[in-house]
């Protein structure tokens, strides 16, 4: 990763540390959940698994949970009906022994992830705000062992990837590195641990609140910096130029043509809409619809079976049908909880259809 650039990036951190750890935004609960996990996962005097799982992550449900998908529930919910089998997906499969090798872990939440998954359509086919990810897997297995993981979610690691100009690529979906994301925010780490001022800080925050734990791997800071440098703008500060536009190819030679110069100019300004455009997308790669349950006024009760962005494909009895997901479109089929995840799909519909215009405006100019 370049070192410069994560130094701005922690410089910022640093400079509004007060409000980012403040009331305002009490990103510091983190730490708190942390505790919290730890403390409760680890008692051996829980009735059952149930009241485990919810006295752990009781403080740390913001985490993994938002307006759309609520994995914690989800949990809390699958217990009522197969608590053995959730117990089994948690402490045999997530938390399974790995000896350190991150193809294995990666095996390890893919199974998890798996096994949710079927029983989420065993007994709820319809919630689609009870999907795990990866996040979330991540999330549990970073409060369980904070020390060998990171939390990771997939918008934030991009654009610390891009930002950070981070050499290896992360993958997504089905393509996704684990190994590759944990080096990059190895790389944080060690990058971290050059600025020890800002780190004494952090940690006089910490010591300031009983109920924090005091994180010495420094790997959820790691993913605090990924996590609040996309949430709070920080990027807005850091000088982004994709590989495709260097500035060997972008930079007007100098005697260029004044005709050539406002052409280049013009780029950039649609370079900078798309860019704001972008930043401004809904954050959706949350949301999986695949296996999820829905009713169409046409067709009847269906299952969706695949689901790329902003459409899905479904299967009815005797037709599959695919399908926008915008609210502009009254024949595409419901889902439980309708309105949550149309609404969001419908922004991110509009907002695409925009940087859609200006990508091909940017390719007529020669961009």
């Amino acid at each position: 990763m370049n070192a410069a650039i994560l130094d701005e990036l922690i410089h910022l951190y640093e400079e509004n540390m007060d409000t980012l750890y403040g009331s305002e935004h009490d990103e510091i609960f983190k730490w708190r959940a942390l505790k919290t996990f730890q403390r409760e996962w680890f008692r051996n005097d829980h009735p059952d698994f149930a009241s485990r799982f919810d006295a752990a992550t009781k403080d740390f449900s913001v985490l993994i949970d938002n307006s759309r998908m609520h994995p914690r529930n989800a949990v809390v919910k699958l217990c009522e009906k197969d608590s053995a089998e959730v117990e089994h997906l948690f402490c045999d499969v997530l938390f399974a022994e790995d000896h350190g090798d991150l193809k294995i872990r990666q095996e390890h939440m893919d199974q998890f992830l798996d096994g949710m998954e079927r029983l989420r359509i065993a007994y709820y086919p319809g919630s689609w705000s009870f999907k795990h990810d990866r996040h979330a897997a991540s999330a549990y297995l970073a409060m369980y062992a904070p020390e060998d993981n990171y939390i990771y979610k997939y918008s934030e690691a991009a654009q610390m990837a891009a930002y950070g100009e981070y050499g290896f690529d992360i993958g997504s979906g089905g393509s996704f590195d684990l190994s590759k994301y944990y080096q990059m925010c190895d790389e944080i780490v060690d990058q971290l641990k050059a600025h020890p001022e800002f780190l004494r800080k952090h940690f006089d925050k910490l010591r300031s609140d009983d109920h924090c734990a005091e994180e010495r791997s420094l790997h959820l800071l790691a993913f605090d910096l990924i996590y609040c440098c996309r949430t709070y703008g920080y990027y807005k500060e850091i000088p982004y130029v994709p590989k495709a536009k260097s500035p060997k190819r972008t930079n007007v030679i100098e005697g260029q043509e004044a005709d050539a110069a406002i052409c280049q100019a013009r780029i950039a300004d649609i370079t900078a809409q798309i860019k704001d455009l972008r930043a401004s997308l809904p954050d959706v790669s949350d949301i999986s619809l695949v296996n999820v349950a829905v009713t169409s006024r046409l067709y009847g009760g269906g299952m969706v079976t695949e689901h790329n962005l902003n459409t899905i494909r479904v299967r009815f009895p005797g037709a599959t049908k695919t399908f926008i997901l915008d609210a502009k479109f009254p024949q595409r089929p419901t889902f439980e909880n309708d309105a949550d995840v149309v609404a969001a799909y419908t922004e991110y519909t509009s907002i695409s259809g925009k940087i859609e215009k200006l990508e091909k405006q940017l390719k007529q100019l020669g961009g």
